[in-house]
């Protein structure tokens, strides 16, 4: 018999968590001068030159948005030379208190003596409001960063020194608190070879908390900028990424969903890439013009960065169409859901009684059966004197496929017979018990 074997795939990355932004700059193979015609996300705000894209991006291991599409070069000029300042906003903008969290690869060719801001973000109408300034300075063979809230003096910290043409993690969190207009802070992080999944993990530098007591707070935060100026840097910025906890960040990220059919059964199977505070999976399912079911579960590996494969069976489906969806949970009852995928289950075409697997088996073995029609069906397990040791189903079945187990610990090694008998059909095989 063929079995109609059918499968869904969703092969582009799925991410449960919910980020406030992410920018990959996947703009195409060809750089551009002016990033804003290029992606109609990013608007200018001061300015009426750059920063370009480049169709060369960054890479840095293990971050999620490490070698995708290209990136944005900056440099340095004065008015009217090289002198534009962009920004994109977020999905949406925080009013509450919250810390925001901005993850950014960096990599400069050269800095200037005199340090100044290419990084920052701001309220979601940024107008000249710009928070958590991040700086760069030339020194000596590398160079070194600071950090301002607003526009009071930077903190720098010059015991750290940045290799020119290195790429680097870097992490600004805004930590937002509308209670007063002089209470919102700064931290800067950056990394030189590790991506922590818990914050702060293992920081070459750390900058701050800075800010309390420096006042115009903004009434929200929902934008982030890319600048060039006099004295800014030239280098990249890529792989930006927001959200309101470090976890989201890098949350439960599907690699992959798919079903597939094989007669009456679906077997689901994904696979994720990395895993934070994940408790585990809900498999959902409906009908069509049905409410969403719970039918299983299957626990998550909490929190890691190794590739993870999950497989879930739903068996004996009788026929229609189907819908599957994975309800991700972390530890704290926080969950989102995936895509969904479809199947249809048909009507199988004649009766079948398939091989047992494994075969040989101690003690245990599966025994898979079709049948076309509704009916009574036997299925029983004889030795080689033809008398019955075992009944595994004898009941009215629904058409379809079925598979049954069967345990022979309490049988003596030899060979045994199954038959099935349904709607008048008799069929038999043979298996070996080896203990």
């Amino acid at each position: 018999m063929k079995k109609l074997i059918l499968i869904l795939f969703l092969i582009a990355p799925l991410s449960f968590s919910q980020l406030l932004l992410e920018e990959n700059f996947d703009y195409g193979t060809a750089d551009n001068p002016d990033i804003t015609t290029l992606a109609l996300s990013w608007s200018r705000h001061s300015g009426t030159q750059g920063p370009v894209y480049v169709a060369a991006g960054l890479n840095y291991s293990g971050y999620p948005s490490s070698g995708i599409g290209g990136a944005v070069s900056f440099t340095n000029g004065s008015s009217g030379v090289n002198d534009g300042d962009i920004h994109r906003r977020f999905s949406d903008s925080v009013t509450i208190a919250q810390n925001i969290y901005t993850f950014f690869m960096v990599n400069l060719a050269s800095a200037r003596n005199t340090a100044d801001y290419a990084f920052h973000v701001g309220p979601y109408t940024i107008g000249t409001t710009f928070r958590g300034r991040v700086f760069f300075r030339n020194f000596g063979s590398g160079y070194v960063v600071g950090l301002s809230k607003s526009t009071e003096t930077r903190t720098e910290d010059s015991s750290v020194v940045f290799n020119f043409n290195q790429t680097y993690l870097f992490v600004l969190k805004y930590i937002f608190n509308p209670a007063a207009a002089d209470d919102d802070q700064c931290v800067l992080y950056a990394y030189d070879n590790t991506f922590p999944l818990t914050e702060p993990g293992s920081p070459i530098l750390t900058i701050g908390p800075i800010g309390t007591g420096v006042g115009s707070d903004p009434a929200n935060i929902g934008a982030v900028a890319i600048r060039q100026g006099t004295n800014t840097p030239t280098g990249k910025v890529d792989g930006i990424r927001i959200a309101t906890s470090w976890e989201s960040i890098v949350p439960v990220e599907l690699t992959s969903f798919n079903a597939s059919i094989t007669g009456t059964n679906v077997l689901l199977k994904w696979t994720t890439a990395t895993e934070i505070n994940n408790s585990g999976f809900d498999i959902e399912r409906r009908t069509q013009n049905s409410e969403w079911k719970k039918i299983g579960f299957v626990s998550g590996a909490g929190t890691t960065s190794e590739k993870q494969s999950y497989v879930f069976s739903d068996k004996n489906l009788n026929r229609g169409k189907y819908q599957y969806r994975l309800k991700q949970i972390d530890f704290d009852g926080t969950f989102e859901y995936s895509k969904t995928v479809e199947v249809e289950i048909v009507s199988p075409s004649k009766f079948e009684l398939t091989q047992n697997y494994p075969n040989p088996f101690n003690p245990t073995t599966s025994i898979s059966f079709t049948i076309p029609q509704a009916g009574n069906v036997k299925l029983a397990v004889y030795n080689l004197l033809g008398q019955e040791v075992a009944v595994l189903v004898n009941e009215f079945r629904d058409a379809g496929t079925y598979d049954v187990e069967f345990n022979a610990s309490n049988l003596n090694s030899g060979v045994y017979l199954y038959k099935l008998e349904a709607n008048g059909s008799t069929f038999t095989k043979k298996m070996t018990l080896l203990k």
